[in-house]
């Protein structure tokens, strides 16, 4: 059965690593309320700005490459390429400007984004949101979907770890802003986050939740947890209780 109140303990976990030291970033305080910050500015935006950025069609000077060269036509993302479509608004317009400012890592984003106004990320963040997610990612890691099951339903608590769950949502559809959807995400990205946030490479997650959930993680762990979200309908199915079948028979148990 599913240990109740995760998050909480998951929380004093996560601050009581960022006491012991210093780490490779640091996020500006009021940060944790970044996403739903950007969300509101989203919802705002010129969402005709995001077209030709997406496109490779923009006829400004200075293009950054086409979303869509990278993330595919319609959000879906390939391997360690995330799908973008149905994240939430909030959250993209965060990891833009996580890029921009250097709190997030990756050479390409880097690129992009120095290229980009604020105008142009929020309309990226709502059009991406509003596109209908596709179907699972199929899982590609060769990881051991029985200990992945578990360790997104139950967690691991002999090594305070959270289930994946608590955090992300009942069925891993994401909570409001800030915890994005992880169902249906594709595997290779997902293990490569995993494994960017233990050696600190990524580190842009409010009170370095993220940090402290995969420092006790193993490549194993990593694998097999990266291959069963994967295998899960990234949107919720009309009729269907927010929580998949296999969670439901784990709190049967």
């Amino acid at each position: 059965m599913t240990r109740p109140n995760a998050r909480p303990a998951l929380l004093a976990l996560a601050l009581g690593a960022a006491a012991a030291g210093p780490v490779a970033t640091q996020e500006a305080p009021g940060a944790a309320q970044a996403a739903e910050h950007y969300a509101g500015i989203a919802a705002d935006a010129d969402v005709s700005l995001a077209e030709p950025l997406v496109q490779g069609t923009s006829e400004s000077g200075d293009n950054p490459w086409a979303c869509a060269s990278c993330h595919g036509a319609q959000g879906e993302g390939a391997e360690t390429v995330p799908r973008l479509a149905g994240l939430p608004a909030g959250y993209i317009v965060k990891q833009l400007h996580d890029y921009a400012s250097g709190a997030r890592k990756n050479e390409n984003m880097q690129y992009v984004v120095a290229r980009l106004d604020d105008n142009e990320m929020a309309a990226l963040g709502a059009y991406y949101s509003e596109l209908v997610a596709p179907a699972s990612a199929a899982p590609s890691l060769g990881g051991d979907m029985a200990l992945g099951r578990k360790l997104a339903l139950e967690g691991a608590w002999g090594v305070d770890m959270p289930s994946c769950f608590s955090c992300h949502g009942p069925a891993g559809w994401g909570v409001e802003q800030a915890f994005p959807p992880i169902a249906g995400q594709h595997a290779a990205y997902i293990n490569t986050q995993l494994a960017n946030w233990k050696s600190g490479r990524r580190a842009n997650a409010p009170v370095r939740l993220m940090h402290a959930v995969a420092a006790v993680m193993s490549s194993d762990d990593m694998a097999a947890v990266s291959d069963y979200l994967a295998s899960l309908p990234p949107v919720q199915p009309a009729g269907e209780q927010a929580i998949p079948v296999s969670a439901r028979e784990t709190e049967d148990e």
